[in-house]
C-alpha cells in the first residue's frame, strides 16, 4: 500500500469523488465551506508575497510503481499553464500507456513532512508553490518535484477500501480523449519529455486576403507596434543618455522593429557601435574621434592611389564596377552628383585596404548600401559596417566553411519543418540548394523591396548574441581600424553574455508586466479547466533557479504586448535537439527567414516538374530570380519569428531538462 496522509500544505485535505478520464466533470468536494476557505487562504498567500511568482515551466519526475517497486521513471518539462490534476492524469495515462487504475502521490522532499495523495487542482498548486518556496530558500538544497504513481485493480468494484484518492480509468474514452488533449508530447530521450501546448490548426488565407496581403504587404505601411521616438527616449537615462535596459530594447526591436525617425541611433546600438555604458557625451566624443580617424585612414589610401600604387588601383577598379550597379533603382544612389555612390565607394575601399582578410568580395556592397541610406554619415556608416562584418566576414571567406554550414543547416531545417517540400526539391535535383546561395550570403537582402530590408535587418541583428558584434571571428577584440569605441574612447564595457543566453532573449516576446501578472494570475480556480489561461512573465523563465544562475535570461520589464504568452513547440524541433557550436545559434534566424521564403512560394514549387524544362535547368532558381525584391517581408518576418521563438525556447528547455539534477 502506498503511504497516505491527509496533512496538506497551505490547505486541509478535501475529499474528492472518483474521476473518470473520459468525462469533463470537475472534482466535487464534500464541504463547500472548506473549499472556499482553502481558495481564499491560497490566493491570499500568493498576494502577500510581493515578489512571488511562479515559473513558466516546471520540471518534475513521475515514477511508475507496482507492488512498491519502481518500474519506470521519466522526467518532464511542462508549461505551467497546462498543469492541473486532470492534465497529470491524462499525461500519466498517455506516457505510461496504463490499463489499470492508479493513485498519484507527491513524494516527500526536504520541505514536505510526508507523502500525500494528489487528488485535485489544489494539491497540484500546493506542490508547485512548495517547490518554488524551496528554490527561493538559498539555505536549502535544490530538488525536483517528484510524483509516484501506484497501479491498482482495474475496476472500482475490486477496490476494498475508500476510493476517494483513486483515479478510475475509463478505457472506452481513452482514444477520443487523446484526440481532444490540448498538449503535445515531445520525447527528447528515453527518460526525458517536453510537454507543450498543442499547436492550433492554422486557417488557410482566402484568395482576397492573399491578394491584399501582397498588395499592402510592406512592413513599413502595415500597422505595427514599432518602437517610437518617445518610447526609445524613455529607454534612455534622462540625465546621462545611457541605455537603461539593453535586453528590453533588443527584445522590442526583434518583436516590432523601430520607427524610421530613430533608426540611425537604433542601428548604432544594435551593431554595438554605441553600447549601454555610453553617455551622451561619450557618444558625441566617439562620433568626433571616429570621423577624425576615418578621414586619416581614407586619406592614406587616396595618397597611395595618387602615387599609382598597383594594388590600390586594381582594388579601385574592382569596387567601382560593383558600386555603379548597387541599388540604382533607389533614388538615393542615383543622384546626379553621385555623392552617395562616392561615399559607398570610400567605405568599401577603406575597409578592403585595412582588412586584407577577407578583402573586398562581391556582395559587401549590398550590405553597405542600407547602412549608408539609414545613417548617412560616412564615418559612422564605416564603423557600423566593420561591426557588421565581424558577424558576416566568415561568409565571404574563400574556404567556404561558413556558407557550407549555413547550407547544411538549411537542408536540415527544411527536412525538419516540411519533408514534402524537401522531397520536391530533391525530385527537381537541386538538393544542393545553390539557388539559396544569395539568400544565405546576404541575409536575404535582395529578396525584399529596398525599404522593407531595414525591418528585416534590424530584426535579425536584435536576434543575435550581443558579443557577435564585439569580437572578430578569431575571438580577438577589434583594433582601431574598425573604429571600435573601446579603442577610440575606452568607455566602460559591460560583461559579455553567453551566446545561448543572449540568443534566447529573442524568445521572450509577448511578455506582460510583472505587476499585471501578479494581479491577474491565479490557478486556484476551484475546478479543473484542463488549460490554464494565465499570462505568466517571461516565456523561457524555466524556473526561478535558472534565473538566479543566469540573470541575463530574465526579462524584468514589459514589452507592452498583450499577446498570449503560450508558444506551441512543434515536433520538428526534435531534429535540433543538439547544437554543436554558437555559430549555429547566430545562423538560425537567417535560416528560418529562408524557410519562410520557400513556404511563401510552396504551392508554386510543388507544381513544378522537370518534364517542363531541360534537365540542366534550375527552374526553381530561375523562378526565384524573377522574384528578386518582390517577397512579402511582413509575412516572412512573422513566420521566421515564430520558428525562431520555438527554436530558442526548445533549446533552453532541453538544456535545462537534461542538466537538472
Amino acid at each position: 500500500m502506498p503511504p497516505t496522509n491527509n496533512n496538506k500544505m497551505h490547505t486541509s485535505h478535501s475529499p474528492t469523488s472518483s474521476i473518470s478520464l473520459g468525462t469533463d466533470d470537475y472534482p466535487e468536494c464534500n464541504n463547500s465551506d472548506e473549499v472556499a476557505s482553502t481558495f481564499t487562504s491560497k490566493l491570499h498567500y500568493r498576494q502577500l508575497q510581493s515578489d512571488y511568482r511562479l515559473p513558466n515551466v516546471v520540471v518534475f519526475t513521475i515514477s511508475l510503481n507496482e507492488c512498491n517497486l519502481c518500474q519506470l521513471k521519466k522526467k518532464f518539462s511542462v508549461d505551467t499553464q497546462l498543469l492541473s490534476y486532470s492534465f497529470l492524469v491524462r499525461l500519466i495515462n498517455r506516457t505510461f500507456n496504463l490499463r489499470s487504475n492508479f493513485t498519484l502521490i507527491a513524494k516527500e522532499s526536504s520541505s514536505f513532512r510526508c507523502n500525500f495523495p494528489v487528488t485535485d487542482d489544489f494539491d497540484v498548486d500546493g506542490c508547485i508553490m512548495n517547490m518554488t518556496e524551496e528554490i527561493d530558500d538559498e539555505n536549502k538544497q535544490h530538488s525536483t518535484l517528484e510524483f509516484i504513481v501506484y497501479k491498482y485493480p482495474r475496476t472500482k468494484d475490486q477496490l476494498q477500501y475508500d476510493s476517494d484518492d483513486w483515479c478510475i480509468l475509463d478505457e472506452s474514452s481513452s482514444t477520443a480523449e487523446r484526440k481532444d488533449d490540448n498538449f503535445e508530447i515531445i520525447p527528447i530521450q528515453n527518460d526525458c519529455i517536453i510537454v507543450t501546448v498543442k499547436p492550433k490548426d492554422q486557417r488557410q488565407e482566402s484568395f482576397l486576403q492573399k491578394a491584399t496581403g501582397w498588395l499592402h504587404g510592406s512592413v513599413n505601411s502595415s500597422s505595427n507596434n514599432c518602437v517610437t521616438k518617445k518610447e526609445f527616449q524613455q529607454m534612455l537615462d534622462p540625465s546621462t543618455g545611457r541605455l537603461l535596459d539593453e535586453q528590453l530594447f533588443r527584445q522590442r526591436i526583434f518583436d516590432h522593429g523601430c520607427d524610421e525617425s530613430i533608426r540611425k541611433i537604433v542601428w548604432c546600438y544594435l551593431l554595438r557601435v554605441f553600447n549601454e555604458s555610453m553617455t551622451n557625451e561619450d557618444k558625441s566624443e566617439y562620433t568626433h574621434r571616429a570621423k577624425e580617424r576615418y578621414n586619416e585612414m581614407k586619406q592614406a589610401w587616396q595618397n597611395r592611389c595618387k602615387q599609382g600604387d598597383v594594388e590600390i588601383t586594381t582594388l579601385d577598379n574592382l569596387i567601382q564596377k560593383d558600386v555603379r550597379r548597387t541599388d540604382r533603382s533607389v533614388k538615393f544612389f542615383d543622384d546626379k552628383e553621385n555623392l552617395s555612390c562616392q561615399k559607398l565607394f570610400n567605405i568599401l575601399m577603406t575597409y578592403s585596404v585595412y582588412h586584407p582578410e577577407p578583402g573586398y568580395i562581391q556582395g559587401m556592397n549590398d550590405m553597405v548600401s542600407p547602412l549608408l541610406y539609414v545613417i548617412r554619415d560616412e564615418a559612422l556608416t564605416y564603423a557600423c559596417f566593420c561591426s557588421l562584418m565581424r558577424y558576416m566576414s566568415p561568409l565571404f571567406h574563400p574556404n567556404g566553411n561558413a556558407m557550407n554550414r549555413r547550407l547544411s543547416l538549411l537542408r536540415k531545417t527544411i527536412q525538419a519543418i516540411d519533408m514534402d517540400l524537401w522531397m520536391k526539391i530533391e525530385q527537381c535535383d537541386i538538393g544542393n540548394l545553390m539557388f539559396t546561395f544569395r539568400w544565405l550570403l546576404l541575409d536575404c537582402k535582395r529578396e525584399f523591396p529596398f525599404k522593407d530590408i531595414f525591418r528585416v535587418f534590424e530584426t535579425l541583428w536584435a536576434s543575435l548574441p550581443i558579443d557577435t558584434f564585439e569580437f572578430n571571428h578569431d575571438n580577438t577584440f577589434s583594433d582601431q581600424d574598425d573604429l571600435c569605441p573601446s579603442s577610440l574612447c575606452n568607455p566602460h564595457r559591460s560583461s559579455f553574455m553567453s551566446s545561448i543566453s543572449n540568443t534566447i532573449l529573442s524568445s521572450r516576446s509577448s511578455s506582460p508586466t510583472l505587476e499585471d501578472t501578479r494581479s491577474q494570475h491565479s490557478s486556484l480556480d476551484g475546478g479543473d479547466s484542463g488549460y490554464r489561461d494565465e499570462q505568466l512573465p517571461g516565456t523561457f523563465d524555466l524556473n526561478l533557479r535558472s534565473n538566479r544562475l543566469d540573470s541575463s535570461c530574465y526579462l524584468t520589464a514589459s514589452t507592452n504586448s498583450n499577446s498570449i504568452l503560450n508558444i506551441s513547440l512543434g515536433k520538428w524541433l526534435t531534429h535540433f535537439s543538439s547544437i554543436d557550436t554558437d555559430e549555429q545559434y547566430s545562423d538560425m534566424f537567417t535560416i528560418f527567414l529562408c524557410v519562410a521564403l520557400l513556404e511563401q512560394n510552396r504551392s508554386s514549387i510543388m507544381q513544378m516538374s522537370r518534364l517542363n524544362t531541360d534537365d540542366d535547368d534550375d527552374h526553381i532558381g530561375s523562378y526565384f530570380t524573377r522574384l528578386v525584391r518582390q517577397h512579402d517581408a511582413r509575412h516572412a518576418l512573422q513566420l521566421a519569428r515564430n520558428y525562431h521563438r520555438q527554436y530558442v525556447l526548445f533549446q533552453m528547455r532541453v538544456k535545462h531538462l537534461l542538466t537538472e539534477n
